[in-house]
């Protein structure tokens, strides 16, 4: 194990994460003092001082003013009397860093002072959360503060209307989920007047959580996908023949849980039900990918876990944030094969219209800043990615809580009967428990096994994240049990005995809340947000986790060598050494999911240039007369009949019109070629050559001539038009554009392949290579 590097010695050696926030200890000084002038100023000068102190900002220094009438505003309308922890906190969001702040240390409250900060300099910005939840909670809570500042606030959520998106971007500050202004983004790229578009500006943002967005939500593109004019597949019978094959006989799932492929028993099983045919011929090979399909549908898919059926619908679960994602399918043909596998009506495929990364998506905006409460763990991917430095802020209180040393058993069952005693034990002494499990299957099968015992859990999942605040509030009752998914309720304080904190002594005297995890999360990022639940500002609590050698993590980068010694050395192998084990898997997993956020970083180079190109040049077709100028050279005969007849303007939005749907259609063309070319880059490894290079080079020669494609389909449309054709609608020319219809439940690739299979390979090296456990 790591030994710990004393912050000291870390902002000595300019580490990431140990940037030293104590410059802005001074100035919190300030503020301390200006607190009794700030208390006797009425509404309308407090809030001309703030805009004049906070004018020029970030190019000139906050001053202490700055911050005491922040301090002073947010106690006369949210109650709370920002502490100089906060006000630190503050100042390294105003001056653009990340900031970790321990979990229950108010940073709602210093996210909105940043903001209202930036906003009274005449800036926009955007608070970034992870889910609409949190984005709409925020900007209620908020809104007396920043109303009593002069400054304008709103929220976007999934099922926020386009005109009410409108004018939200146009307030000064917009709370949102990051997905939510990607989306927007994407859908805006697709609109063809002014009109059409909603607008976010991109000047100053804060992220919420900014771990969970910056590095887990940043894992794989957003991807905004449509309607196409293809038929639904029909997946019954790839359904009903995949249902009958027998696991591992027929099919093998590889120790990743990545992908899932027939063996040569199961793929001569199918082809002799199929009449002998053979599914590698040319004629069959849509036959084959449906069965494919199919099996991966029925094997690495699981109900309650990655997806829910509701109201005769698929609804995928986000597992980053526990939630229903709305509006999101699997793409392709992979969603049609589970509705098929749940016997549910098939919809027909979509067609990706645009995709953009979380890294571009936050690079546009010309501040950044963020906050979280395990910050200095990903400080690293922060520089890397986004060029943002970060550090500590200390707590007001000292922790109490206390942290016990995982237990590790060899049984699934096992691990389960500890679980419940733990819980029944603490449960009888009075003490509140959140349960922390990895599905919402999970959550209700425990659930299900205490009703047994006699005891009642309220249970957070997927299935009712709108009862999330009620739930959360109740969860540090005297004596309640609370089961959760990954949400955990994440940015909502656990206050103990009730959300009124009136039995408060009692259970201060049970020991506070316990956090029990069923096992261990991907990264101790996650574990480490679970824990945080318990010991807000100087509260008692306890945490432990009860994890199982059969869990998920360590099935999954557990080495041979490790199998061994639990087989050779059985229940006698002591608890550190099953810990150590559990450590070391741990961080395998670490490993590559940074790798895989360096991939999904690296191939989407050539990508975003491209795209940045594209849309420049769809800017100067509506804006200018370029469209037209091309036209002229490539038909001009046509061109001066058309004008002839029914004049310039009216010829101009035609061509323009056409010359648009033209550059969209060429641009999901090309989206689809690279994306085929993605699926199997790897395979140029096996020659020697570097997979990233070889793409960006396939990618540069494909775009080569894009735009006089575009020009060349615009040209031969508008020679076939009549003069009556002018001014038409263009769905009545037979162009019908993109419908934005829903966004991809995206992965680097979700049916595994070459490029699964290299990261397969990938992580067996980080396991022997780094880790040396080999």
């Amino acid at each position: 194990m790591s030994i710990p590097i004393p912050a000291w010695v870390s902002r000595a050696l300019g580490l990431p994460g140990a940037a030293s926030f104590h410059r802005f200890d001074s100035v919190v000084r300030v503020a301390g003092l200006l607190a009794d002038e700030a208390r006797t100023l009425d509404a309308e000068s407090l809030r001309d001082q703030l805009r004049s102190e906070a004018r020029g900002l970030p190019e000139r220094p906050f001053s202490g003013r700055l911050l005491a009438l922040l301090r002073e505003a947010a106690v006369r309308t949210v109650g709370l009397r920002a502490f100089d922890e906060q006000l630190v906190a503050c100042c390294a969001l105003l001056s653009g860093h990340g900031v970790e702040m321990d979990t229950g240390e108010g940073k709602t409250l210093v996210g909105a002072l940043a903001a209202a900060g930036h906003a009274a300099a005449g800036r926009r910005v955007h608070v970034l959360s992870v889910n609409d939840y949190l984005a709409e909670r925020d900007a209620t809570w908020t809104g007396a503060f920043f109303a009593s500042v002069g400054v304008s606030v709103a929220w976007v959520g999934q099922h926020t209307p386009a005109e009410e998106r409108r004018r939200a971007y146009a307030c000064d500050v917009v709370y949102a989920p990051v997905s939510e202004i990607g989306f927007d983004v994407l859908r805006d790229r697709f609109a063809v007047t002014p009109a059409e578009r909603v607008d976010p500006v991109f000047e100053v943002v804060i992220v919420d959580e900014a771990d969970a967005v910056m590095i887990d939500e940043a894992m794989v593109p957003l991807v905004l996908a449509g309607t196409s004019d293809d038929q639904a597949d029909e997946f019954g019978e790839a359904t009903a023949l995949v249902e009958q094959l027998i696991p591992e006989d027929d099919f093998a799932v590889d120790p990743d849980q990545a992908t899932v492929t027939l063996t040569d028993e199961g793929l001569d099983r199918i082809e002799a039900r199929l009449g002998g045919i053979n599914l590698y011929d040319a004629e069959h090979i849509a036959t084959l990918t449906r069965i494919n399909l199919a099996l991966h549908a029925r094997v690495l898919l699981h109900r309650d876990v990655d997806y829910l059926v509701s109201d005769e619908k698929i609804k995928l679960v986000n597992t980053t944030r526990g939630r229903v994602a709305h509006l999101q399918r699997w793409p392709d043909g992979l969603h049609a094969a589970l509705e098929a596998k749940e016997h549910l009506p098939v919809s027909a495929p979509g067609v990706i219209l645009d995709t953009i990364t979380i890294q571009d998506l936050l690079l546009r905006y010309e501040l950044r800043s963020g906050m979280s409460g395990t910050v200095v763990a990903v400080a690293e991917e922060l520089i890397e990615f986004y060029e943002l430095s970060s550090g500590r802020v200390e707590r007001h209180e000292p922790d109490k809580r206390v942290d016990e040393p995982d237990t590790v058993l060899l049984a699934e069952p096992e691990k389960i009967r500890a679980i419940l005693e733990e819980i029944e034990a603490r449960h009888r002494a009075g003490q509140p428990v959140l349960v922390g499990t990895q599905s919402v299957a999970e959550s209700e099968q425990l659930d299900a096994r205490l009703r047994e015992v006699g005891i009642e859990a309220r249970v957070l999942n997927a299935k009712n994240d709108a009862e999330e605040a009620a739930i959360v509030a109740r969860a540090g009752e005297y004596a309640a049990v609370t089961i959760s998914t990954q949400m955990s309720g994440r940015g909502t304080d656990i206050r103990l005995g009730g959300a009124d904190e009136r039995d408060r002594d009692r259970v201060v005297a049970a020991g506070g809340l316990a956090v029990i995890a069923t096992t261990r999360y991907p990264s101790r990022r996650l574990d480490a947000q679970l824990r945080g639940r318990a010991g807000r500002q100087g509260d008692p609590g306890t945490s432990r986790t009860v994890l199982s050698v059969e869990d998920d993590l360590l099935q999954l980068h557990m080495t041979p060598r490790m199998h061994a010694k639990i087989a050779r050395q059985g229940e006698s192998l002591p608890q550190a050494e099953r810990r150590r084990m559990v450590n070391a898997c741990q961080a395998a997993s670490e490993r590559a999911r940074t790798l895989q956020h360096r991939l999904t970083w690296t191939y989407s180079r050539a990508i975003a240039a491209q795209r940045e190109t594209v849309l420049d040049h769809r800017r100067q077709i509506i804006d200018s007369r370029i469209a037209i100028a091309r036209l002229s050279e490539l038909t001009p005969a046509k061109l001066t009949a058309l004008e002839n007849a029914r004049g310039q303007t009216a010829v101009a939005a035609t061509i323009r019109a056409v010359a648009l749907h033209y550059l969209d259609e060429q641009w999901i063309a090309h989206l689809a070629l690279l994306q085929e070319i993605r699926d199997g880059i790897h395979l140029r490894a096996l020659a020697g050559q570097k997979p990233a290079d070889e793409f960006h080079r396939i990618a540069l020669r494909e775009f080569h001539g894009f735009f006089d494609a575009v020009y060349r389909d615009t040209a031969d449309l508008i020679e076939t038009l009549s003069s009556e054709d002018i001014g038409r609608d263009p769905e009545d020319l037979g162009l019908r554009r993109p419908s934005a219809t829903w966004t991809y439940m995206a992965t680097d690739n979700p049916f595994g392949g070459a490029g699964s299979r290299f990261m397969g390979r990938v992580v067996k090296l980080i396991r022997s290579d780094n880790l040396k456990l080999e």
